[in-house]
Protein backbone atom coordinates (compact mmCIF):
# COMPACT_ATOMS: atom_id res chain seq x y z
CA UNK A 1 0.00 0.00 0.00
CA UNK A 2 0.95 3.46 -0.86
CA UNK A 3 2.18 5.85 2.10
CA UNK A 4 -0.50 8.52 3.04
CA UNK A 5 0.45 11.67 2.11
CA UNK A 6 -0.31 13.45 5.27
CA UNK A 7 1.06 16.93 6.66
CA UNK A 8 2.69 17.25 9.92
CA UNK A 9 -0.08 16.98 12.51
CA UNK A 10 1.02 20.53 14.37
CA UNK A 11 0.69 21.98 10.93
CA UNK A 12 -2.98 20.52 10.86
CA UNK A 13 -3.22 21.24 14.79
CA UNK A 14 -2.48 25.09 14.93
CA UNK A 15 -4.73 25.65 11.24
CA UNK A 16 -7.90 23.57 12.68
CA UNK A 17 -7.26 25.64 15.73
CA UNK A 18 -6.87 29.23 14.05
CA UNK A 19 -9.75 28.29 11.33
CA UNK A 20 -12.22 27.24 14.48
CA UNK A 21 -11.41 30.52 16.48
CA UNK A 22 -11.08 32.94 13.83
CA UNK A 23 -7.72 33.95 15.98
CA UNK A 24 -3.93 33.10 15.22
CA UNK A 25 -3.93 34.47 18.69
CA UNK A 26 -6.63 32.70 20.36
CA UNK A 27 -4.75 29.73 18.74
CA UNK A 28 -1.29 29.77 20.12
CA UNK A 29 -3.57 30.50 23.58
CA UNK A 30 -5.10 26.86 23.30
CA UNK A 31 -2.73 25.18 22.22
CA UNK A 32 -0.15 27.05 24.94
CA UNK A 33 2.57 28.05 22.09
CA UNK A 34 3.24 31.41 20.79
CA UNK A 35 1.28 33.26 18.18
CA UNK A 36 4.18 33.65 15.88
CA UNK A 37 4.79 29.55 16.33
CA UNK A 38 0.91 29.09 15.15
CA UNK A 39 1.85 31.37 12.18
CA UNK A 40 4.67 29.50 11.22
CA UNK A 41 2.61 25.73 11.25
CA UNK A 42 0.56 27.59 9.29
CA UNK A 43 2.86 28.88 6.65
CA UNK A 44 4.19 25.89 6.36
CA UNK A 45 1.09 24.03 5.90
CA UNK A 46 0.23 26.05 3.32
CA UNK A 47 3.93 25.86 1.36
CA UNK A 48 2.83 21.89 1.53
CA UNK A 49 -0.05 22.50 0.03
CA UNK A 50 0.72 24.96 -2.87
CA UNK A 51 -2.31 27.17 -1.98
CA UNK A 52 -2.87 30.21 0.86
CA UNK A 53 -5.61 28.98 3.47
CA UNK A 54 -5.59 32.78 5.28
CA UNK A 55 -5.17 36.11 4.05
CA UNK A 56 -2.55 37.94 5.62
CA UNK A 57 -3.86 41.35 5.41
CA UNK A 58 -6.58 40.82 7.92
CA UNK A 59 -6.79 41.65 11.14
CA UNK A 60 -8.74 38.30 11.83
CA UNK A 61 -7.81 34.81 10.46
CA UNK A 62 -9.65 35.01 7.53
CA UNK A 63 -9.89 32.00 5.49
CA UNK A 64 -9.51 32.14 1.95
CA UNK A 65 -11.75 30.37 -0.37
CA UNK A 66 -9.28 27.02 -0.33
CA UNK A 67 -9.22 27.73 3.46
CA UNK A 68 -12.76 27.05 3.88
CA UNK A 69 -12.65 24.19 1.25
CA UNK A 70 -9.81 22.64 3.50
CA UNK A 71 -11.42 23.44 7.14
CA UNK A 72 -14.46 20.85 7.15
CA UNK A 73 -12.97 17.86 6.62
CA UNK A 74 -9.67 18.74 8.92
CA UNK A 75 -12.26 19.59 11.82
CA UNK A 76 -14.52 17.01 11.33
CA UNK A 77 -11.87 14.46 11.24
CA UNK A 78 -10.68 15.90 14.92
CA UNK A 79 -13.70 15.85 16.37
CA UNK A 80 -13.61 11.83 14.97
CA UNK A 81 -10.32 11.73 16.79
CA UNK A 82 -11.66 13.47 20.16
CA UNK A 83 -14.75 11.61 20.47
CA UNK A 84 -13.25 8.27 20.13
CA UNK A 85 -10.05 9.34 22.41
CA UNK A 86 -13.26 10.06 25.19
CA UNK A 87 -14.98 7.11 24.66
CA UNK A 88 -11.53 4.76 24.93
CA UNK A 89 -10.12 6.75 27.68
CA UNK A 90 -11.21 5.81 31.15
CA UNK A 91 -12.49 8.56 33.46
CA UNK A 92 -13.60 9.04 37.24
CA UNK A 93 -17.14 8.47 36.07
CA UNK A 94 -16.89 5.06 34.59
CA UNK A 95 -17.85 2.91 37.06
CA UNK A 96 -21.19 5.15 37.42
CA UNK A 97 -23.85 4.51 34.57
CA UNK A 98 -27.05 5.69 34.66
CA UNK A 99 -30.12 3.78 32.81
CA UNK A 100 -33.11 5.33 31.43
CA UNK A 101 -36.28 2.49 31.89
CA UNK A 102 -39.65 2.92 32.61
CA UNK A 103 -40.80 2.92 35.67
CA UNK A 104 -43.22 -0.49 35.42
CA UNK A 105 -40.22 -2.02 33.61
CA UNK A 106 -37.98 -0.90 36.77
CA UNK A 107 -40.35 -1.71 39.79
CA UNK A 108 -41.67 -4.95 37.82
CA UNK A 109 -38.54 -6.81 36.74
CA UNK A 110 -35.07 -4.42 36.72
CA UNK A 111 -34.31 -3.75 40.46
CA UNK A 112 -35.17 -7.17 41.47
CA UNK A 113 -32.06 -8.25 39.33
CA UNK A 114 -29.55 -5.68 40.05
CA UNK A 115 -28.32 -7.23 42.95
CA UNK A 116 -26.72 -10.13 40.83
CA UNK A 117 -25.24 -6.75 38.80
CA UNK A 118 -24.18 -5.41 41.98
CA UNK A 119 -22.80 -8.69 42.63
CA UNK A 120 -20.64 -9.25 39.78
CA UNK A 121 -19.19 -5.79 39.41
CA UNK A 122 -19.40 -4.34 43.17
CA UNK A 123 -17.31 -1.44 41.34
CA UNK A 124 -19.89 -0.13 39.69
CA UNK A 125 -22.67 2.23 40.63
CA UNK A 126 -26.12 2.49 38.97
CA UNK A 127 -28.61 5.19 38.55
CA UNK A 128 -32.01 4.39 37.37
CA UNK A 129 -33.48 7.33 35.66
CA UNK A 130 -37.22 6.63 35.60
CA UNK A 131 -39.10 9.57 34.86
CA UNK A 132 -39.81 9.75 31.12
CA UNK A 133 -43.30 9.92 29.00
CA UNK A 134 -41.17 9.92 25.70
CA UNK A 135 -40.29 7.12 24.41
CA UNK A 136 -36.71 7.70 22.87
CA UNK A 137 -33.68 7.91 24.18
CA UNK A 138 -32.21 10.43 25.79
CA UNK A 139 -28.80 10.49 25.37
CA UNK A 140 -27.79 13.96 27.06
CA UNK A 141 -28.96 12.55 30.35
CA UNK A 142 -27.89 8.52 30.54
CA UNK A 143 -25.82 6.37 29.66
CA UNK A 144 -27.90 3.37 28.02
CA UNK A 145 -31.66 2.80 28.07
CA UNK A 146 -34.05 0.19 28.48
CA UNK A 147 -36.78 1.04 26.51
CA UNK A 148 -39.59 1.41 23.32
CA UNK A 149 -38.49 3.88 20.57
CA UNK A 150 -40.68 5.46 18.52
CA UNK A 151 -38.06 7.23 17.05
CA UNK A 152 -34.44 5.83 15.76
CA UNK A 153 -31.73 7.51 15.64
CA UNK A 154 -28.58 7.06 13.23
CA UNK A 155 -26.54 7.97 15.88
CA UNK A 156 -27.90 5.66 18.39
CA UNK A 157 -26.92 2.00 18.64
CA UNK A 158 -30.30 -0.55 19.21
CA UNK A 159 -30.27 -3.81 20.54
CA UNK A 160 -33.69 -5.92 20.62
CA UNK A 161 -34.10 -7.36 23.76
CA UNK A 162 -37.62 -9.41 23.72
CA UNK A 163 -41.38 -8.36 22.17
CA UNK A 164 -43.66 -5.98 23.20
CA UNK A 165 -46.97 -8.22 23.66
CA UNK A 166 -50.23 -6.23 24.41
CA UNK A 167 -52.05 -8.25 27.13
CA UNK A 168 -55.25 -7.28 29.44
CA UNK A 169 -55.05 -7.86 32.80
CA UNK A 170 -57.58 -7.36 35.79
CA UNK A 171 -58.49 -8.35 39.18
CA UNK A 172 -59.98 -12.12 39.52
CA UNK A 173 -63.14 -11.16 40.71
CA UNK A 174 -64.60 -9.31 37.19
CA UNK A 175 -64.05 -12.59 36.01
CA UNK A 176 -67.05 -13.50 37.96
CA UNK A 177 -70.87 -11.95 38.59
CA UNK A 178 -73.32 -10.93 35.96
CA UNK A 179 -70.89 -8.83 33.60
CA UNK A 180 -68.38 -11.19 34.33
CA UNK A 181 -65.58 -11.16 31.53
CA UNK A 182 -65.87 -14.52 29.24
CA UNK A 183 -65.01 -12.90 25.74
CA UNK A 184 -63.22 -9.43 24.29
CA UNK A 185 -66.74 -8.18 23.93
CA UNK A 186 -67.58 -8.30 27.53
CA UNK A 187 -65.29 -5.62 27.69
CA UNK A 188 -68.01 -2.94 26.52
CA UNK A 189 -69.35 -3.67 30.27
CA UNK A 190 -66.12 -2.70 31.96
CA UNK A 191 -64.13 0.58 32.64
CA UNK A 192 -60.46 0.12 30.29
CA UNK A 193 -57.93 2.09 32.19
CA UNK A 194 -55.17 3.04 29.95
CA UNK A 195 -51.80 5.46 29.63
CA UNK A 196 -52.74 8.31 28.34
CA UNK A 197 -49.43 8.66 25.72
CA UNK A 198 -50.33 5.40 24.61
CA UNK A 199 -54.32 5.07 24.06
CA UNK A 200 -52.93 3.44 21.00
CA UNK A 201 -52.66 -0.08 22.96
CA UNK A 202 -55.63 -0.64 22.90
CA UNK A 203 -57.02 0.04 20.09
CA UNK A 204 -54.56 -2.09 18.26
CA UNK A 205 -55.46 -5.16 20.58
CA UNK A 206 -59.45 -4.59 20.46
CA UNK A 207 -59.17 -4.14 16.48
CA UNK A 208 -56.99 -7.48 16.44
CA UNK A 209 -59.70 -9.38 18.99
CA UNK A 210 -62.45 -7.91 16.47
CA UNK A 211 -64.22 -6.27 19.05
CA UNK A 212 -65.79 -2.26 17.89
CA UNK A 213 -67.73 0.63 19.51
CA UNK A 214 -65.92 0.48 22.59
CA UNK A 215 -64.54 4.20 23.33
CA UNK A 216 -61.41 4.89 26.26
CA UNK A 217 -62.59 6.65 29.31
CA UNK A 218 -61.33 10.44 29.20
CA UNK A 219 -62.20 10.59 33.20
CA UNK A 220 -59.59 8.50 34.01
CA UNK A 221 -56.18 7.82 32.31
CA UNK A 222 -52.38 7.33 33.93
CA UNK A 223 -49.51 8.45 33.06
CA UNK A 224 -47.30 5.24 33.53
CA UNK A 225 -48.51 1.17 33.49
CA UNK A 226 -47.66 0.78 37.15
CA UNK A 227 -50.70 2.80 38.00
CA UNK A 228 -53.02 1.65 35.58
CA UNK A 229 -51.69 -1.87 36.96
CA UNK A 230 -52.44 -1.09 40.75
CA UNK A 231 -56.09 0.78 39.82
CA UNK A 232 -56.54 -3.04 38.25
CA UNK A 233 -55.80 -4.79 40.85
CA UNK A 234 -57.88 -2.65 42.97
CA UNK A 235 -60.81 -3.72 40.60
CA UNK A 236 -61.54 -0.49 39.16
CA UNK A 237 -61.58 -1.85 35.82
CA UNK A 238 -59.09 -3.29 33.06
CA UNK A 239 -55.39 -2.33 32.29
CA UNK A 240 -53.17 -3.43 29.35
CA UNK A 241 -49.18 -5.22 30.07
CA UNK A 242 -46.93 -5.06 27.72
CA UNK A 243 -44.94 -7.46 29.16
CA UNK A 244 -44.06 -9.65 31.64
CA UNK A 245 -44.31 -6.83 34.04
CA UNK A 246 -47.50 -8.11 36.12
CA UNK A 247 -46.20 -11.71 36.21
CA UNK A 248 -45.74 -11.91 40.31
CA UNK A 249 -49.04 -10.35 40.78
CA UNK A 250 -50.69 -13.35 38.32
CA UNK A 251 -48.60 -15.64 40.64
CA UNK A 252 -49.81 -14.42 43.81
CA UNK A 253 -53.20 -14.28 42.18
CA UNK A 254 -53.95 -10.27 42.44
CA UNK A 255 -54.62 -10.01 38.58
CA UNK A 256 -55.19 -12.21 35.71
CA UNK A 257 -55.18 -12.29 32.14
CA UNK A 258 -59.30 -12.88 31.43
CA UNK A 259 -57.88 -13.87 27.52
CA UNK A 260 -55.51 -15.44 25.33
CA UNK A 261 -55.05 -13.50 23.14
CA UNK A 262 -51.49 -11.65 22.82
CA UNK A 263 -51.34 -8.68 20.34
CA UNK A 264 -47.93 -7.29 19.05
CA UNK A 265 -47.16 -4.09 19.79
CA UNK A 266 -45.69 -1.58 17.34
CA UNK A 267 -42.32 -1.25 18.92
CA UNK A 268 -39.88 -3.89 21.04
CA UNK A 269 -37.84 -3.46 24.24
CA UNK A 270 -35.10 -2.45 23.20
CA UNK A 271 -31.15 -1.75 24.40
CA UNK A 272 -30.15 1.26 23.34
CA UNK A 273 -26.87 4.25 23.73
CA UNK A 274 -25.08 6.52 22.22
CA UNK A 275 -23.43 4.38 19.14
CA UNK A 276 -19.86 5.56 19.41
CA UNK A 277 -20.32 4.58 23.15
CA UNK A 278 -21.11 1.05 22.39
CA UNK A 279 -18.14 -0.48 23.26
CA UNK A 280 -17.08 1.61 26.05
CA UNK A 281 -16.39 -1.21 29.03
CA UNK A 282 -19.33 -0.07 31.27
CA UNK A 283 -21.86 0.36 28.87
CA UNK A 284 -20.96 -2.99 27.45
CA UNK A 285 -20.54 -4.57 30.67
CA UNK A 286 -24.20 -3.87 31.49
CA UNK A 287 -25.51 -5.23 27.64
CA UNK A 288 -23.78 -8.59 28.51
CA UNK A 289 -25.80 -8.35 31.63
CA UNK A 290 -28.89 -7.40 30.95
CA UNK A 291 -29.14 -10.30 27.57
CA UNK A 292 -27.95 -12.85 30.21
CA UNK A 293 -30.91 -11.86 32.49
CA UNK A 294 -33.45 -11.84 30.05
CA UNK A 295 -32.10 -15.20 28.34
CA UNK A 296 -32.49 -16.67 32.13
CA UNK A 297 -35.78 -15.62 32.51
CA UNK A 298 -38.89 -18.18 31.81
CA UNK A 299 -41.29 -15.42 31.73
CA UNK A 300 -39.96 -13.90 28.86
CA UNK A 301 -40.37 -16.99 27.15
CA UNK A 302 -43.82 -15.76 24.83
CA UNK A 303 -41.95 -12.53 24.57
CA UNK A 304 -38.86 -13.90 23.04
CA UNK A 305 -38.20 -12.83 18.79
CA UNK A 306 -39.75 -16.03 16.57
CA UNK A 307 -37.33 -18.10 15.94
CA UNK A 308 -34.96 -17.49 18.81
Amino acid sequence: MARRDLPPLRALTAFEAAARLGSFRLAASELGITRSAVSHQVKSLEQRLGVQLFRRDARRAELTQAGHTYFPPVREAFDMVEAQTRALKPSTADNELTVQVYATVALKWLISRLHDFEKRFPDMKVRLSTSYFDWDFDEKNVDVGLILARNRSPDHYYRTLFRSLLTPICAPELLRGPNALKTPEDLKKHKLLYVYTAEEDWHLWLEEAGVEGIRLSDRLAFDSYILAQEAAIEGRGVAMTIGPFATEEIRAGRLVQPFDLKVQHRHNWLFACNAEHRMKPKIKRFEDWLVKQIAADPALDAYREKGK
